[in-house]
């Protein structure tokens, strides 16, 4: 879009690109015996246009509504909607659905003083025992090639990415988007439509901070380690530690604090 640039005393007209940020409703389609087929909406959220349909399928594991097998299909409407389609037999909860999920751009869980007032318990919970420690210039290495592929924040500059390490330090999926838990969903939902196996050996780095909602995504993906290139939040640390996860922040220039699990680190 066309814009003014101030620098100091000069002033030049120019041209600049600018982050998507649009609205989508994400929808579930499932069986009733006797209504048939019912399609109803579960949330809104502020996204980054692209990849929505594993977005949506991202938020719905994530969020512990459905597991992956109970899946159908997912599909992106020209209305800005996207339908998760469940299997005949799937029954959803529907006491979940009528919380009415709105998460913005960029807080999706707020206001939650203590760790025990969300009520998440991460049964499933299933970290891979007796992995070799991670070094540390296998860490500080994981934001740089994590920005080898920010392409849209290239352009810019204002977009949040997330990309999934093997224990090796090798990229298996990666994601930008507007949103921070955007971002780490659109992860969550292409493991399931491409039928990745878990991730309790596995690095989950941030673009920026780590707040309790992108814990928490990750806790729903076994994931034991996050990488982080900002800070963490208070509540981020209580989640990390409660679970037996590893939390690292401020991973920058050959740097990085260890806030929790610092057993996984050689």
């Amino acid at each position: 879009m066309a814009i003014v640039r101030i620098n100091g005393a000069d002033s030049e007209s120019t041209t600049d690109f600018i982050v998507v940020e649009e609205p989508v409703e994400i929808r579930v389609e499932y069986w009733d015996v006797v209504k048939g087929w019912i399609e109803k909406p579960v949330s809104i959220t502020m996204r980054t246009p692209g990849e929505d349909e594993a977005l949506a399928v991202g938020f719905w594991k994530t969020e512990g509504i459905v597991k992956d097998h109970e899946l159908d299909t997912a599909r992106m409407n020209f209305d800005n909607t996207v339908t998760v389609k469940l299997k005949p037999e799937v029954r959803p909860d529907l006491q979940k659905l009528q919380r009415n999920f709105y998460a913005t751009s960029s807080c999706g869980v707020c206001g939650k003083s203590s760790l025990d007032a969300l009520g998440y318990t991460y049964e499933n919970l299933d970290f891979a025992p007796n992995l070799a420690p991670l070094t540390s210039e296998l860490i500080t290495s994981l934001p740089d090639k994590l920005t080898t592929f920010q392409r849209i924040f290239d352009q810019t500059g204002g977009i949040h990415a997330a990309g999934l390490f093997d224990w090796e330090g090798n990229l298996l999926l990666y994601a930008e988007d507007v949103g921070r838990h955007n971002a780490v969903d659109k992860i969550a939902g292409k493991a399931v439509l491409n039928h990745y196996p878990v991730f309790n050996q596995h690095i989950l780095v941030l673009s920026g901070r780590a707040c309790f909602e992108l814990l928490h995504k990750a806790l729903a993906m076994s994931i034991p380690v996050v990488v982080a290139v900002g800070a963490p939040s208070s509540l981020a640390v209580e989640t990390a530690e409660k679970f037996g996860q590893t939390l690292i922040g401020f991973t920058r220039e050959g740097r990085f604090n260890i806030y929790t699990g610092a057993q996984r680190i050689g």
